[in-house]
């Protein structure tokens, strides 16, 4: 069989990721494997009709196709998001139809689900049969174990496209009747005092995005900055290099590095306003989000508030969704609410805006900041543990971040919670002290919260106040 592979990566063959399919090639020479490199050469594709040719025609004379890119932010690289982009506005669906496609990513385990289900839908909207993915750890090829799980994920791959079995589409085809949206007027400014409020957007002119954007602009009256994404002048995509590892200097001398610290850092509201394309918002977005990285793995955000405000179905696309979620918070900050036009009536989106900005100037004032869940708390142990474990020789901006605020919380340097769990670890290694911790264990599991609701300064701070 021939198998085509679409490479995200902006470094080509030289990519991490591209060494995974050096080798399943090597394990499979009775197959031929062919790569496009699809996110090194991507300002050729768009700008010249015959380069986005020549790879249409590699994908239609391919048996199948092989998704091979590192994760960037979540998601793939925008360089190979722009390129799904083209093949949607080509209307080039059919170079794929009925094809089998699996996906390959490289990554720290960071999100790296969310990257591959994005790929999933993407091709099933393509009209092809996903066959699976697989999800390395960066240098898991060097491992033994995981060249074996490799060796079977191919034999997988390859063995379903040669058999042609039926596979359930996981993901619905996406529908959308929007009609246009019209404020019903000029809603009154609600008092900001001093904090700084930004709108960053890609809105079309007379876009739905466009209006909703005004209204909510309004809404904040002379606290709100609203600013076009291409004020930030980027030249091109994040190139994967890690030249901003050592000292949150990006290799592009653009300006954005510049327009992100002195423009959106600033501000104490946040308010990303996009357009859903494909199964996120657009290329453009997701390179603001990618050349944000020189900034490095840290919390930028801390104690800001977030919003969203989207044009499209985004409540139709439950990856973009998780990504709108865990975004604010992996940064450090709160998530405001995300606001739509999916309800269609006009009355209805001004009202969401409306409470978006009262909510994100409310949450501002009173500085609340959700606890982390699962994707903040997972996402900042991945990451303690692997700048203090092999990264930080590279990532030092990170490392000194890390040191400096406290961030490297090892369960095992806390000495005290340690030896409190070895004497409790021998205490109940006594049968009749196990028996009874036993029998009364939900009492214990709440006798030390008792005293809280006796001594917490905070109640005590809201009786006075109340």
């Amino acid at each position: 069989m021939k198998i085509c592979v679409l490479n995200g990566s902006p470094k080509g063959n030289e990519s991490v990721t591209m060494q995974y399919v050096r080798f399943l090639e090597r394990a499979n020479p009775g197959h031929t494997f062919t790569t496009e490199n699809i996110g090194q050469r991507i300002a050729a594709i768009e700008a010249k009709e015959e380069e986005f040719k020549k790879v249409i025609a590699a994908i239609e004379s391919a048996d199948a196709i092989l998704f091979a890119t590192p994760v960037y932010f979540l998601l793939v690289p925008a360089q190979f998001k722009r390129f799904i982009e083209l093949l949607f506005s080509h209307n080039a669906g059919s170079a794929f139809f009925g094809k089998y496609a699996a996906s390959i990513t490289t990554s720290i385990h960071f999100f790296d689900h969310t990257a591959n289900e994005y790929l999933h839908a993407v091709a099933e909207d393509l009209g092809m049969r996903w066959t699976g993915s697989f999800m390395a750890k960066m240098d898991d090829l060097l491992i033994e174990m995981h060249q074996e799980e490799l060796v079977r994920f191919g034999q997988d791959f390859l063995t379903t496209a040669q058999q042609h079995p039926a596979i359930r589409r996981t993901y619905l085809p996406i529908t959308s009747t929007r009609p246009d949206y019209k404020s019903a007027g000029i809603p009154m400014p609600l008092d900001c005092g001093d904090k700084q409020v930004l709108i960053l957007t890609d809105a079309a002119p007379g876009s739905n995005l466009e209006k909703m954007t005004m209204r909510l602009a309004s809404s904040f009256g002379k606290a709100a900055s609203l600013v076009p994404i291409d004020d930030a002048k980027m030249n091109g995509g994040c190139l994967g290099c890690c030249r901003c590892a050592f000292d949150n200097t990006c290799v592009y001398t653009d300006g954005f590095s510049e327009f992100w610290k002195e423009t959106v850092l600033p501000a104490d509201i946040i308010i990303f306003a996009g357009t859903v394309k494909d199964r996120y918002l657009s290329a453009e977005f997701k390179q603001v989000f990618d050349r944000s990285f020189f900034m490095g793995h840290i919390p930028a955000f801390a104690g800001k508030q977030v919003g969203f405000l989207i044009e499209g179905p985004v409540a139709q696309c439950a990856t973009l969704q998780e990504i709108l979620r865990a975004y604010p918070s992996l940064q450090g900050a709160n998530l405001a609410g995300v606001v739509s036009d999916e309800d269609g009536i006009a009355m209805a989106v001004d009202e969401l805006i409306d409470s978006l900005a009262a909510r994100c100037l409310r949450l501002s004032k009173s500085g609340y900041v959700a606890p982390g869940g699962f994707p903040a708390v997972a996402g900042h142990k991945i990451f303690r543990d692997d700048i203090w474990a092999e990264m930080r020789a590279f990532f030092r901006a990170d490392h000194a971040y890390y040191t400096k605020h406290g961030l490297y919380d090892f369960p095992q340097s806390d000495l005290r919670q340690r030896l409190s769990t070895t004497f409790l670890s021998l205490l109940l290694s006594i049968p009749s002290v196990r028996e009874s911790a036993q029998k009364e264990m939900k009492k214990h599991m709440i006798e030390p919260f008792e005293k809280v609701f006796s001594e917490s300064p905070v109640l005590k701070r809201q009786k006075k106040e109340g």
